[in-house]
């Protein structure tokens, strides 16, 4: 019995440290165990918190330095001999917020570069909006004339490949301009713009009046004059819009219907138009009106579509241009067409156009009708 002596103090001893380390806890020994992974769940918490303060940091610089762009290409080919592949735009734009005040001031720019034929600027501005009444703008931007112009942009406003006849004529979107001027629309200056009656987040009236170098883009101004444009839109409701509009503006204009080719002349362009545009359809329709020096043009359409099972649209137009009044020529343009989008950054679009010339009796003239078909897919990120 000696022999068990020795041992039973010391077990004493150790029951008694055990019952003093975990006397609190009656789960210690549960504790220790857990003691790890609580540690690993402390280390996942840190990581999850440091992720979220990167994504707030990385939504902020978002807001001030946003990278978008597009490319559109495609193929066309036309009974007067023309077939052939073609690179539409391809542009990249850096856009962003420079801020935003607690009572809804608002500061924004965006450049813009197209890279398609030659690399040049066609988006150059800074914005600042004190009050939804009224703001500037200043830089290179898009001509306020009319509505398909600027409400109606590329890549996935415009519901067809090519603009109406009188906006790629009368309003610099296309080499075709009776004005010789080339400059995608656009134009450097600087405009006041806002909205007024605000009603369920948008404006009943908006407006714009604007001074430009009347020379086209990436150029400065080759006299003393300036180009003026002014316009109002009136929205009803919301899906309703009616727009008028007008520019003013001189300048040595080089075209083959102009007979005072080279001449200081003087430029007037005016028209109005109405569109509905909702979920399910669209009809939209223009008038615009010219005249350049002794020149007097005028041209319209009159445009619609309908959208089905989410990615589709069918779509349809006529529009005309005459680029002079006393020729008894007159340019027709039927076109009908269809756009699919199987997802968000990416379009299809197929036009058929018929290209009909009207003459009257007696006219000289050489241009034949043409059938012109059309795709272009364009890509967006």
């Amino acid at each position: 019995m000696k022999v068990f002596k020795p041992f039973f103090p010391a077990t004493l001893l150790f029951v008694f440290v055990s019952f003093a380390a975990f006397g609190d806890n009656p789960d210690g020994a549960a504790t220790l165990q857990q003691s790890e992974p609580l540690s690993q769940v402390d280390s996942l918490q840190a990581r999850v918190a440091k992720l979220e303060r990167r994504a707030a940091t990385w939504e902020k610089i978002k807001k001030h330095f946003r990278i978008s762009g597009f490319v559109q290409a495609g193929y066309n080919w036309a009974d007067d001999g023309t077939s052939t592949f073609y690179i539409r735009r391809a542009r990249v734009s850096l856009a962003g917020s420079i801020f935003e005040g607690k009572k809804g001031a608002t500061a924004d720019y965006r450049l813009q570069v197209d890279f398609a034929n030659s690399p040049k600027i066609v988006d150059c501005w800074i914005r600042y909006r004190p009050i939804d009444a009224i703001g500037i703008q200043v830089g290179e931007f898009k001509l306020p004339l009319t509505i398909e112009n600027t409400e109606y942009a590329p890549p996935v406003k415009l519901e067809f490949i090519e603009s109406s006849l009188a906006v790629k004529r009368l309003v610099r979107a296309s080499g075709e301009d009776v004005t010789g001027i080339n400059s995608a629309g656009r134009d450097i200056g600087a405009q006041l713009y806002g909205g007024l009656i605000k009603r369920n987040g948008y404006n009943i009236i908006n407006y714009n009046l604007a001074v430009f170098n009347g020379s086209g883009i990436n150029k400065k101004d080759d006299n003393k004059s300036k180009d003026f444009v002014g316009r109002i839109m009136v929205n009803p409701i919301r899906e309703l819009t009616i727009g008028a509009y007008y520019q003013y503006g001189e300048g040595e204009y080089v075209h083959s219907h102009i007979a005072e080719q080279g001449k200081y002349l003087v430029l007037h362009r005016y028209g109005g138009g109405i569109v509905y545009d909702c979920k399910d359809f669209f009809v939209r329709g223009e008038y615009i009106g010219g005249k350049t020096g002794g020149l007097t043009t005028d041209g319209a359409y009159l445009a619609g579509g309908y959208k089905f099972l989410g990615k589709w649209a069918a779509v349809a137009r006529v529009d005309y241009f005459d680029i002079d009044r006393t020729d008894a020529a007159r340019e027709w343009n039927y076109t009908v067409g269809m756009n699919y989008m199987p997802w968000k950054y990416l379009r299809v679009q197929l036009n058929y156009t018929f290209i009909n010339y009207r003459f009257t009796e007696g006219c000289i003239c050489s241009a034949k009708n043409t059938n012109s078909l059309n795709v272009m897919v364009t890509a967006m990120f």
